[in-house]
């Protein structure tokens, strides 16, 4: 197993470190190969919050869950449930689907629990759909635009590479670009 764990804004001591491996850790029992999970425990003392983000990388997709807690023990336990939850959402979604076209192909996720009731599948509901007429904007006017908008992202054409590209508003107040390659 592979966990990784750093600490931001502190230094992780042994024993938090131990918890946060069994705890977050357990995930690796979902998978049928073994993943790396990457742990950061952060402190925020400005706002007197703990913060767990966990992410496994797998196959080209990730499984990311973030949690603020007044206690970092706390937060780490509630980080653990909500990933554990999410693994078992994809693989159930995963099975049927599978089952729905009539194959039987693992999905690369064991079971790692006792089983839950099986809930119906919740469609995504669309609720409004935008047509954008895109004008050739740099990466700075793309932002300027997005603040004028008061909107938290903005899809924008990059007058430099000619890509559609995003840029969005992180929660710490700074910004950040999306592009394909």
């Amino acid at each position: 197993m592979a966990t990784h764990i750093h600490g931001k804004h502190f230094e992780v001591t042994p024993a938090l470190q131990a918890y946060a491996e069994q705890k977050i850790g357990s995930a690796q029992s979902w998978f049928d190969e073994t993943v790396t999970i990457h742990v950061t425990l952060l402190l925020q003392a400005r706002k007197q919050e703990h913060v767990v983000e966990a992410t496994i990388p797998y196959h080209g997709m990730v499984f990311r869950v973030e949690v603020k807690n007044a206690d970092m023990y706390a937060a780490i336990d509630q980080a653990a449930d909500k990933l554990d939850r999410k693994l078992r959402k994809y693989k159930e979604r995963a099975r049927r689907k599978l089952r729905s076209h009539g194959r039987s192909v693992g999905t690369g996720i064991q079971d790692g629990g006792q089983p839950e009731p099986e809930a119906p599948e919740e469609a995504f509901v669309i609720a409004k759909e935008k047509r954008l007429v895109m004008k050739p904007v740099d990466l700075q006017e793309a932002v300027l635009q997005m603040n004028l908008l008061d909107h938290s992202f903005h899809l924008f054409l990059n007058r430099d590479t000619n890509r559609e590209e995003v840029v969005y508003r992180r929660a710490d107040g700074t910004y950040g670009h999306l592009f394909a390659d």
